[in-house]
């Protein structure tokens, strides 16, 4: 009976030990799980903010290339502008000017139409003989000579000079007479008498009538362009 105590009081004893070894065992491995759990939970917090640090580094790239592109967007638009302006200013520039330069032939042909029909080419005759005149009796010689040249549609000035050198008087007998005039031609008869200074001291008095061919020049202004003399 006593020794049957003794056993058990044994057996309850190693029971006893063990569920004590066994509640070390499990605080044991709860304290390991519970340090494993802390430290994954603080790489993962570490790697979520590294995550956040690296979409905001993202976010930063990303609007700076918009703000970047943005940019070259507008200054290829300006230029583009710039050159169309350009563009335009200058074709605007050559329509004015063609037109102006309409205008201004369109003015020339009409007054060169006026002229034509309101400067009489008795007057250019007219006009004519009387810078010789002047020239010959009192008046300049040279520049009389001269005007009287710009009458001609190619004539010198020293061909008047040597051809009215010798002539001391020079005037019409009766006005110049237009014996035709069609577009930009016409003849124009003249009677001159003229007095030339003779050799021997007696002065030579002649009368001679003259036909002259008269052309419009680029602006409608006559000019002389040949004569015919007939010497009564």
């Amino acid at each position: 009976m006593y020794t049957r105590k003794i056993i058990l009081s044994i057996v309850v004893l190693i029971f006893i030990t063990v569920l004590h070894g066994c509640g070390e065992g499990d605080e044991s491995g709860q304290n390991l799980q519970t340090g494993s759990t802390e430290q994954y939970a603080d790489k993962e917090k570490e790697l979520q903010v590294r995550e956040e640090m690296l979409n905001q580094r993202i976010k930063e790239l990303d609007e700076r290339e918009r703000n970047l592109n943005l940019r070259d967007s507008i200054l290829n638009s300006k230029s583009v502008e710039m050159n169309v302006e350009n563009l335009s200013d200058s074709i605007k520039l050559a329509q004015e000017k063609k037109k102006l330069e309409e205008k201004k032939k369109k003015a020339e042909e009409k007054e060169k139409e006026l002229n034509i029909r309101l400067d009489n080419p008795k007057e250019t005759i007219t006009d004519y003989i009387q810078y010789i005149q002047r020239g010959i009796e009192g008046g300049n010689f040279e520049e009389n000579m001269k005007k009287a040249s710009q009458q001609w549609e190619n004539r010198s000035v020293e061909s008047f000079k040597s051809s009215y050198k010798g002539i001391k008087k020079f005037s019409a007998i009766e006005d110049p007479k237009v014996l035709k005039q069609e577009g930009k031609t016409a003849k124009v008869k003249v009677k001159i008498k003229q007095v030339r200074d003779g050799k021997d001291g007696k002065d030579t008095e002649e009368t001679i009538t003259v036909t002259y061919n008269l052309v419009a020049d680029k602006n409608g202004k006559w000019k002389i362009k040949s004569n015919i003399l007939d010497k009564n």
